[in-house]
């Protein structure tokens, strides 16, 4: 069952409920660093015969075909791994592949309180009851079902396959202002392979220009350049308590015609996907974490996702083919990023690459919103108190479109009294009532429908909100104060569900209930009062975050309906 369903489904309930209250530069330091072997699962040819699978090139220039009786990706020998990292991110790149195997998130941990640093790519271990899903590209292995995810970039032959660097070595070069450029260089046949990567410090994401050459004397031939993710399409079934198997976990584009868009991997599973476009950019966004290839922007390059032989799901781009002569090697530049899913670290590198963190149609107020809550955080230094702070700037601001509501809750209340007595004078004759009920709002200037449209308007603000943090990486193991260590995650001892559910309980109390001799609409009103149990029960699953959120925001309502009571006259000790 969707879970991310269901609680959409409660958060408009919970509107729902409201709404019918209502009703009723340094010289460069050359160091060479070793080669050590591979401990870890290898990502070779025998997990992934992703050489099988040919990416396409641009139309503008087809590329010429290489006569050649061997494949090099054919050629497979041990592993080895290069070490290529800044403060916040360790990258390993396998020696034969060139592939980046591994990314290490240095301050993100696996879980709250570990000292293992979570890796986006690599093999990790599948566990299911059905079997290992080698459709969805796992492999078997002696060390049980593994699946895979990594990134790589170089250049492809169209006769060849994917060009194996054969890196043999590695020299890193310090610079002024603290980057750092790794220098990897290997040979293949009649190739020269090089590979720059500069990383910055702080920074998730690398420059990378790749670079091929020919060996003196060896023939012209065509290559074309390529960045690519390949990964498993398993995901676990959805799990209690797990948000993350309910968010989106699949390929995004962007392009001249479509700035984000987004590919299911069921969909891959049925039709490829190919489009050409000036500038752009791929990704693989999973919750809070996204991993991307933003190629030159000055350039045309063909966009293509599909599922390849080995069952698993390839997202890659290619540019223009370039003519390898003895004097001119072909060189091509990309940008990687491996991380969380923060538009400020992610909007510098192109413009729209910041809409993976998707906040759905409602990112105009979304956005607003996290702004809101990153300012508070800057200077309270805590996100539950962010959450706090935004919570009432937002409400504060909602401030009139709520009171206007209140007011005519606290009129309405205030003839209740007098309704009743018409409830029970024309009880026999509905006809009757009904019109000295128009007649009786007319004369006191009231109706059961002035609180609607204010609530209403409030609710894109609670889905926004809603939205903002469950797709927050900054609030993944972020503590709040006492009890609440980690804001992403459900209050381990439910006081903020039970703490809503009395505010609730108290607020529909206070709200005035329209005299009915209808059974059914009685029945409603009945059930209405096992409403904040049934909020707390939902809310005892979702992110303390939320909850803290929805908790503030249910104790200003209460405030704000006790203030409009006292100016209508009206004693709280009657609620």
């Amino acid at each position: 069952m969707d879970y991310i369903k269901i609680s959409l489904i409660g958060l408009i309930a919970v509107i729902v409920y409201y709404l019918a209250l209502q009703w009723s530069g340094l010289p460069n330091e050359e160091i060479k660093l070793e080669v050590t072997e591979n401990e870890t699962i290898t990502l070779n040819e025998e997990v992934f015969k992703d050489s099988k699978d040919s990416l396409s090139a641009l139309d503008a220039a087809p590329p010429q075909v290489v006569e050649s009786g061997e494949s090099i990706t054919a050629e497979v020998t041990p592993s080895r791994r290069f070490s290529l990292d800044n403060d916040v991110l360790r990258i390993e790149i396998d020696s034969l592949t060139g592939r980046y195997v591994a990314a290490n998130l240095i301050p993100i941990k696996t879980e709250k309180g570990s000292d293992e640093s979570l890796s986006i790519f690599g093999s990790r271990q599948i566990d299911t009851e059905d079997g290992c899903p080698v459709y969805l590209g796992a492999a078997q292995t002696n060390r049980g079902c593994v699946g895979n995810y990594f990134a790589s970039s170089g250049f492809y032959s169209p006769g060849l396959g994917y060009l194996n660097p054969k890196f043999s070595s590695l020299e890193k070069m310090s610079l002024g202002d603290g980057g750092v450029i790794y220098i990897l260089s290997g040979e293949n046949e009649d190739l020269l392979f090089t590979r720059r990567v500069l990383m910055r410090p702080g920074l998730f994401s690398l420059e990378v220009e790749d670079i091929v050459g020919l060996k003196v004397g060896s023939e012209p031939t065509n290559v074309v350049p390529y960045a690519r993710i390949l990964r498993d399409g398993y995901r676990p079934p959805g799990r209690f308590l797990d948000f993350d198997s309910y968010t989106y976990l699949g390929p995004v584009f962007s392009t001249e015609r479509d700035s984000f868009g987004k590919l299911d991997f069921s969909d891959l599973s049925e039709n490829s996907f190919e489009e050409e476009s000036l500038g752009g950019w791929l990704a693989l966004a999973q919750r809070y974490f996204v991993s991307s290839w933003v190629p030159q922007q000055d350039e045309r390059h063909k966009y293509q996702a599909r599922k390849v032989s080995s069952g698993a799901y390839s997202i890659a781009l290619t540019s223009q083919n370039r003519l390898l002569l003895d004097t001119e090697p072909a060189s091509y530049k990309n940008t990687l990023y491996v991380g969380p899913k923060i538009s400020d670290n992610l909007n510098p590198l192109h413009p729209d690459l910041g809409l993976v963190v998707d906040y759905g149609f409602l990112w105009w107020l979304s956005e607003p919103i996290h702004k809101l809550m990153a300012w508070g955080f800057s200077f309270l230094g805590n996100w539950g108190l962010a959450i706090l702070f935004a919570t009432i700037v937002l409400k504060a601001i909602l401030w009139p479109l709520s009171a206007a509501g209140y007011r005519s809750a606290a009129r309405m209340r205030a003839v209740a009294p007098e309704m009743s007595e018409l409830q029970q004078k024309y009880a026999n004759d509905k006809q009757k009532l009904g019109q000295e009920m128009m007649a009786f709002y007319k004369k006191k200037g009231v109706s059961p429908l002035g609180g609607c449209l204010p609530m209403l308007l409030q609710m894109p603000f609670f889905l926004a909100f809603y939205w903002v943090l469950l797709d927050m990486v900054e609030l993944r193991h972020a503590p709040f104060m006492f009890w609440i260590t980690d804001l992403s995650s459900y209050d381990p001892f439910f006081v903020l569900p039970i703490l809503n559910a009395g505010l609730m309980y108290y607020s529909q109390k206070m709200m005035p209930v329209t005299p009915s001799n209808d059974p059914t609409q009685q029945q409603m009103q009945s059930a209405m009062k096992f409403m904040p149990l049934m909020i707390a029960a939902m809310f005892s699953i979702f992110p303390a975050g939320f909850v803290l959120y929805f908790t503030v925001q249910s104790l200003i309502t209460v405030i704000q309906q006790a203030l409009s009571f006292r100016k209508a006259g009206i004693s709280l000790k009657s609620v």
